[in-house]
């Protein structure tokens, strides 16, 4: 008998009929979460942030085709038996991206919004009105839609709400122009609430709130809401679920076990939690679609080729961090729910744009009422990195985008270092690669002493394939770094406006290697200058024990 041929789980298709329709496609059911939110009658009408590619578009699509009563499409989902009242009493569902309001000039912003509400207009036979303002004429719009709308009133479903505000970021004056427009148009759905049946905002980040959302205070945001926190992305139980069997076949790819395959999913793509109050957390589905999918099968980053991250890394440039400061960052309620993207912390737009999430939730320490009354003290959070996957986008984009390094040289400078730290030829790396990699440091940067110019070379040599282990114990002290190889050991000691041979007297006169003494594998001992006078490091010494 022929084996059943798996459906795909896809990472391109947004449309909800689309993917349906399409038998050699997957669509995972999350139509009983979305039943829950669409349920309500009354101020229904919600804001999401969610990072990039998390399947908010294909939600959107969901909602639109459980409004329009499409209940063919839902044949075997959750909702398919529930009492909807789409399936009796369908509402008109106007949906549009805020995408299509995309330009570098604000001038062509208002143009690109008027053209988006003109579109709309057509749909409702209105004619827009060149006279006034994009706002304006979307006012008209909603009131012309409910007219025509059997029930009077209309669902309005809205993506990437915060689109038209990224390239503008960095440029304070035309950001105010940009929120001020996009305020007045957002306003008129407050203005015309009474008529919008369900209304969904979706975005990535909450950068405009402030201003934008001045006009839209009746939303409910669901972004850290416990209800919805695996209403996007999936959960480790539905790996075992409707995805167990593509599970499976990435175990039979690997030559591993179906639970092994489970783990390793788990390790690099699990580990967003978006709720303070729900421990769930949920897996990229951008990144599992494409480890599962025909042309996947390798264990590696996949989201950050899928979009682009420049502010993220000029905002970690000019912030002075490292990847490793972002293992374990304390923030507070502010930092999950900032709405300004003047005063926008990089903690924050990390953990918004996905780079960071919920680690831990720190419980308020307990207070007298006289205290709490003077400084009251709500609950913190431990922020890092979700998984694998982020933690190798962190150090990729680092490199690529922060030091500057184009990714093609970079990527053969790590194969050649592999390479060579494999042979147990590590002088070339040390006296070459790394001396390069300290010069691409940008100059208005600091390296003030020892502790700043080792977190440099941990970052260096962990991109380089050999995640050096710090602070290594001896029996008199700690080596700075120690790699272990199946075939060598490699000790290593840092100096600082020092030399190299400071360094190697210290591993010698302390003994860092002696406990690899006798054995079978060769231990090379290095030591490193860095000088604060040329900014780089001078010419390692490198010895066999």
């Amino acid at each position: 008998m022929a084996k059943r041929k798996i459906q795909e789980l896809t990472t391109g298709v947004h449309d909800f009929e689309s993917l349906i329709k399409d038998k050699t496609k997957k669509y995972v059911d999350k139509t009983d979460i979305l039943y829950e939110l669409a349920l309500e009658k009354t101020d229904a009408q919600y804001f999401i942030s969610r990072p990039r590619r998390f399947g908010k578009s294909l939600m959107l699509s969901t909602l639109q085709a459980m409004f329009e009563g499409r209940r063919d499409l839902f044949k075997g989902l959750e909702i398919y038996d529930l009492p909807w009242e789409g399936w009796t009493e369908p509402t008109p569902v106007y949906s549009f991206s805020m995408s299509k309001v995309n330009a570098l000039t604000f001038e062509n912003l208002e143009a690109a919004l008027a053209k988006l509400v003109r579109g709309l207009c057509e749909i409702v036979k209105l004619e827009y009105d060149n006279k006034v303002e994009a706002s304006v004429n979307f006012d008209e719009f909603l009131k012309a839609a409910a007219n025509l709308s059997p029930t009077g009133k209309i669902v309005i479903l809205i993506d990437e709400y915060d689109e038209p505000v990224a390239k503008f970021l960095d440029a304070p004056e035309t950001l105010e122009k940009v929120r001020n427009l996009l305020h007045d148009f957002y306003e008129k759905l407050k203005i015309n609430s009474d008529v919008i049946r369900f209304l969904m905002m979706t975005g990535v980040t909450k950068l405009t709130k402030l201003a934008v959302f001045s006009g839209l205070t009746h939303l409910a945001d669901l972004s850290l809401s416990p209800r919805f926190a695996t209403l996007l992305g999936y959960t480790p139980e539905e790996l075992d679920g409707p995805l167990g069997e593509n599970v499976e076949a990435l175990g039979d790819r690997l030559g591993i076990s179906r639970e092994a395959a489970r783990a390793k999913i788990l390790e690099w793509y699990d580990g967003y939690r978006f709720s303070p109050q729900s421990e769930r957390r949920v897996i990229n589905p951008v990144s599992l679609g494409k480890l599962l999918g025909k042309d996947g099968g390798v264990l590696k980053s996949y989201w950050e080729t899928t979009g682009s991250s420049t502010l993220v890394f000029n905002r970690i440039r000019a912030s002075g961090k490292l990847p490793e400061d972002l293992e374990h960052v304390p923030a507070d309620p502010m930092t999950l729910d900032v709405c300004d993207a003047l005063t926008l912390p990089v903690e924050s737009l990390l953990y918004q744009s996905g780079y960071l999430t919920i680690k831990e939730v720190v419980p308020a320490p307990e207070q007298t009422p006289e205290e709490a009354e003077r400084d009251p003290k709500t609950e913190s959070y431990v922020l890092g990195p979700p998984n694998l996957e982020i933690r190798a986008s962190l150090k990729r984009g680092y490199i690529s985008r922060v030091l500057g390094m184009k990714e093609g040289p970079f990527d053969t400078l790590v194969d050649r270092a592999k390479r060579q730290i494999a042979s147990g030829d590590i002088r070339e790396v040390v006296e070459t690669m790394l001396f390069s990699l300290y010069a691409q440091v940008p100059p208005d940067w600091r390296i003030a002493n020892e502790a700043e110019a080792k977190r440099y070379f941990q970052l260096f040599f962990a991109m380089l394939g050999a995640d050096p282990a710090p602070e290594f114990p001896s029996a008199r002290g700690y080596a700075d770094a120690v790699v272990q190889r199946p075939d060598a050991v490699y000790v290593f000691e840092f100096k600082y406006n020092k030399s190299s041979k400071a360094a190697m007297r210290q591993i010698r006169e302390r003994g860092y290697a002696d406990k690899w003494k006798g054995g079978k594998r060769p231990v090379t001992l290095i030591g490193i200058n860095f000088s604060s006078r040329k900014r780089n490091i001078d010419i390692p010494i490198v010895e066999p024990l």
